[in-house]
């Protein structure tokens, strides 16, 4: 496994010392590691949502039984939270591929998005928002069950 490409500094020069296009590339080049670094961050946050809830409701501790007593519904929330996360990263993988498909595959029209490819991204870029939404409402949830528990 290669190591993941950091952000672009590009020699550390400021941004008046360099063109445009190094400028553009530079910043094409941040976007596209953060967007993948946020993406990977929620989709671990979404299985820890489902597993740290999942093990909160299944557990006996004095800790899990006092969460549970206070919070058990929010608990199940977070969990769906965890689950809708997961979901809408797959969805916005798919809906990327299926998107560069559509562009891969029009050789009339120089490979560039048709109207149905735009529509997808629109999809894909709306699953990549929707999912950060989620994993932050479902970690809110599982705060609030915590801190509920111990009564703070």
């Amino acid at each position: 496994m290669s190591e993941k490409e950091q952000p672009s500094d590009v020699g550390l020069k400021n941004d008046d010392e360099l063109s445009p296009r190094e400028r553009r590339a530079k910043y094409r080049s941040n976007q596209n590691y953060f967007s993948e670094e946020t993406s990977e961050l929620v989709r671990y946050i979404g299985f820890g949502l489902i597993a740290a809830s999942f093990g909160l409701l299944s557990t006996s501790t004095d800790f899990s039984n006092a969460v549970k007593a206070s919070s058990s519904d929010t608990l199940i929330w977070s969990i769906l939270f965890g689950f809708a996360t997961i979901l809408f990263d797959y969805l916005q993988m798919l809906f990327g591929l299926w998107s560069n498909t559509n562009a891969a595959i029009n050789t009339s029209g120089e490979y560039k998005l048709r109207r149905l490819g735009k529509t997808i991204r629109l999809f894909q870029d709306t699953f990549f928002y929707t999912k950060q939404a989620m994993v932050l409402v479902g970690v809110t949830l599982l705060i609030l069950s915590i801190v509920r528990a111990v009564g703070v």
